[in-house]
């Protein structure tokens, strides 16, 4: 158990007599003394913090400082596993409010949403997660706290689990779609980890009957619907445009298509100097903190299509290849808004794009990663090939997300041999 104390720090030499105030940190071995940027003599710490007073002046000093102590104990949930440096940081940042982060105590009680807020908070602080990712836990807390507010753990059990699929399902999206399968799949797994987390930790009792053993979580994935071939080349040759907005939206389709479908993300990041020789050698922002092994770049060869696409729309006054970014040492949170910022843009053109064009689906950005998936398939491209050049640690999760089923007439065409 740590504890947390006003010191004066005698292991330097004092200055006139005084010595730094401290706050000494000690969790279990580790010893952390952190400056609060005061020098005080002998006498007045024993004033202020030894011998017991009523007077008003010392207790106003002693509250001024103590301040320092709880803003220190409220700092230690979130540093796991404990990590002075960290600790440090976080205890001087004056813009990390830890009044934000949710007790022990609270999260012993059993509120779904302190559980969801003092997850995501640890593991955005200790780099486990991206902006995005954090952003699908919140979505989950927000959905279950819908179907039952003040929700606890306690109140998860099979039963509750399959009367949340059900209302879900019959729910609508604001688009009027009702929400599918897949969805309750990834709160649920959503959902899993933070029980896991908390269960691992002990902070939930063994008594606790955990609902997963007898709800399975559904593992459904949605029919795969992709443009043709030939509305590929429709896209690529397609010369008339409103304006030079929508040109440029479909310059970015058709890269990110011709780039091993990469996602825009990696595209923003995208710099000059990670070209090697013919190759562009990138690692995929999503597989960052999602993957701990097989981790490897992405190497796409500039071939003369690719090369006339930087020709075309590349920006070479600026270190990142299509000058999306204006700021060299962004943080996530920056990326992420440049990200949904542009890609609601971009969106907006290539819809406009695609309408013309008469295409079977709406256009958007991330039609472009399914189009490169199965025009290799179209073309016979062996399936480890797809995934390794899609960087998918898996295959599976290639043939299942990105690669169309038989289309309608091959379909129609198996069943003549029906007796």
């Amino acid at each position: 158990m740590a504890t947390f104390k006003i010191i004066i720090d005698k292991r330097h030499k004092p200055v006139n007599d005084k010595y730094q105030l401290t706050v000494r940190v000690s969790n279990k071995q580790d010893v952390l003394y952190l400056r609060l940027g005061t020098l005080m003599s002998l006498k007045d710490y024993d004033k202020y913090f030894v011998k017991k007073s009523f007077d008003k002046e010392v207790d106003k000093v002693r509250g001024k400082f103590e301040k320092y102590v709880d803003r220190a104990k409220k700092i230690l949930p979130s540093i796991e596993p404990f990590d002075s440096t960290k600790f440090r940081e976080q205890f001087y940042d004056s813009s990390f409010d830890p009044d934000n982060i949710v007790t022990k105590e609270q999260i012993e009680a059993g509120l779904i949403k302190s559980m969801f807020n003092n997850y995501v908070d640890i593991k955005i602080a200790n780099s486990q997660i991206v902006e995005s990712t954090k952003d699908l836990y919140k979505y989950t807390m927000r959905t279950l706290l819908k179907f039952k507010p003040n929700l606890t753990y306690k109140d998860i059990t099979p039963e509750f689990l399959s009367s949340f699929e059900n209302w879900f399902l019959s729910q609508k999206k604001s688009t009027g779609k009702n929400n599918s399968l897949a969805t309750v799949g990834g709160i649920c797994r959503s959902l899993r980890s933070v029980l896991n987390y908390y269960r691992k930790r002990k902070l939930i009792p063994p008594t606790y009957e955990y609902p997963f053993l007898d709800y399975k979580v559904p593992n459904f994935t949605p029919p795969k619907l992709v443009i043709s071939n030939i509305e590929i080349q429709k896209i690529i040759d397609c010369k008339e445009f409103d304006d030079l907005y929508e040109e440029y939206a479909r310059d970015i389709w058709v890269t990110l298509y011709r780039m091993n479908g990469i996602n825009f993300i990696d595209l923003l990041k995208m710099r000059w100097d990670n070209i090697v020789g013919e190759h562009i050698v990138i690692t995929r922002h999503k597989t960052r903190r999602t993957r701990r092994n097989n981790i490897r770049p992405i190497s796409i060869r500039i071939s003369e299509k690719i090369q006339s696409m930087i020709d075309k729309i590349g920006d070479n006054e600026s270190v990142f290849i299509f000058g999306l970014i204006n700021d060299e040492n962004y943080d996530d949170m920056y990326l992420k808004n440049r990200n949904h910022k542009l890609k609601g843009k971009i969106n907006k053109y290539l819809k406009r794009v695609g309408k013309r064009l008469n295409l079977s689906m709406s256009l958007d950005i991330s039609l472009a990663r399914d189009a490169y998936a199965n025009t290799h398939k179209r073309a016979g491209t062996n399936p480890l090939k797809i995934s390794e050049s899609m960087n998918h640690s898996d295959p599976r999760t290639t043939t299942l997300h990105y690669l169309d089923n038989f289309d309608q007439d091959t379909l129609d065409d198996a069943n003549v041999v029906i007796l």
